[in-house]
C-alpha cells in the first residue's frame, strides 16, 4: 500500500467529510481511467452522452457535481460498472 493511500486511510477513519470528498475523488479518477481504457476522447464520450465536452470535463475535474444516474450513464458508455458496498461501521442503523 502506498503511503498517500496509508495516510487517506487513516484519515478518513477520522474525518467522514474527507473519507466523502476522497471517495468521490476515487470514482471520478475510475471513470477517467474507464473512459481512457476504452479508447474514448472526452469529445466521443460527451457525443455518445449527448452533453458537451466542457460539460465532460467539468465532471472529470471535479468541479461539476455529478449525479447517480448520470455516472450510471458514464459508466454503462465507457463500459464499467458502478458497485455500491456497505460501509462497514459498527453502528446499527435506528
Amino acid at each position: 500500500m502506498t503511503w498517500i493511500k496509508q495516510y487517506a486511510e487513516k484519515r478518513s477513519a477520522k474525518e467522514p467529510k474527507f473519507k466523502a470528498a476522497y471517495e468521490e475523488e476515487a470514482a471520478l479518477l475510475g471513470l477517467v481511467r474507464a473512459r481512457q481504457m476504452a479508447n474514448l476522447t472526452q469529445q466521443n464520450l460527451a457525443k455518445t452522452l449527448r452533453v458537451s465536452q466542457p460539460y465532460i470535463a467539468q465532471i472529470e475535474r471535479g468541479s461539476k457535481p455529478i449525479s447517480l444516474s448520470f455516472m450510471v450513464r458514464y459508466a454503462n458508455a465507457v463500459g464499467a460498472t458502478i458497485q455500491i458496498t456497505p460501509q462497514q461501521d459498527n453502528t446499527v442503523p435506528a
